[in-house]
Parts: structure tokens; sequence; C-alpha cells
């Protein structure tokens, strides 16, 4: 099981929010909270390059939205970089390939789903 997996199974358990796929071309899986439908994360696979690494390989990703202040914090461009195909300021991208334990990509999912939950 991937990373990716592994939080995907989380989410749906923990949250008891289903993966929607959005775009009929891509396994991009958007998790969204209650009546008003705001994401609180997203996973999708993208190349390395996209996030500004020297690398055409492809890696699946986690989008979650944060702390303006955290995101600055946090942003190493190793494990956490300025978000892919979001708004930077208030949104970071995690790369799932291990460098990061599964238990604190949770935590920001966590934060994530209580920034948007109103």
């Amino acid at each position: 099981m991937t990373q990716a997996q592994g939080i995907i199974e989380y989410i749906e358990n923990e949250y008891k929010d289903k993966a929607e796929y959005l775009f009929e071309t891509s396994d991009t899986a958007v998790f969204r909270k209650g009546e008003r439908k705001k994401w609180y994360a997203v996973i999708m696979t993208i190349s390395k390059r996209k996030l500004g690494l020297n690398s055409d390989d492809m890696s699946e990703v986690l989008n979650v939205k944060l702390n303006p202040n955290e995101i600055a914090l946090l942003t190493d461009r190793v494990s956490y970089f300025p978000a892919y195909h979001m708004n930077k300021k208030h949104w970071c991208t995690i790369l799932l390939d291990g460098t990061l334990e599964t238990d604190e990509i949770c935590y920001r999912i966590g934060q994530s789903y209580n920034l948007v939950k109103g």
C-alpha cells in the first residue's frame, strides 16, 4: 500500500468523507466537508518538476489548507512545498514519498479539516 492509499483510507475512516474523482481523465482524489462541500484535502500524482525539483519522476502529493504563518514555517522544499495548483497563501503541498511520517500528515489533514468546517 502506498502512503497515498493509506491517507485515503485514513480520511474515509476518520472523517467519513469519501474520495471524489471530479475529473474524468485524472486520478485526483478530492475530499470535501459538509453541506458547503469545501475542499480540505486533495491527493494527486504530478511530476516532481512541478514542485521545483530537478526530476521528471511522478510522485503522489497531498494538498491541505493551513494557516498562512504555519505554511511559511513548514515549507522546506523537501517534504512541504508551496501549493501546487492551489492558492499558495492558504494551501501547501506535501510529498507522499515516505519522507514524512503518516502521523504528521494526518495531523495536517486534521488542521485543514478544522479550517474549512466553519
